[in-house]
């Protein structure tokens, strides 16, 4: 189902989910500022594969967090009516 046929409830069901896996991610990366100092991770500081794909999925998953936001907040506009 495409998040503009989403109701409210689905999509903020979903959006639940995308920030938990989006907090998880950020979890691994954090760890690993912590234990290398590298706070920018920058690929051409030699980061190892598995990192640099966590880092990526993470990305993925943030993207797709703000494309729910965006639709959560088009919804909201359209739905609730100002007097």
């Amino acid at each position: 189902m495409k998040l503009s046929e989403m109701n409210i409830q689905e999509l903020s069901a979903l959006y639940s989910v995308a920030i938990d896996i989006c907090r998880e991610y950020s979890k691994m990366t954090d760890g690993y500022i912590l234990a290398t100092g590298d706070n920018v991770l920058d690929a051409s500081n030699r980061i190892p594969s598995d990192v640099q794909n966590t880092i990526n999925e993470r990305q993925q998953y943030f993207a797709i967090k703000d494309r729910i936001t965006n639709e959560l907040k088009k919804k909201l506009l359209t739905e609730i009516e100002y007097e």
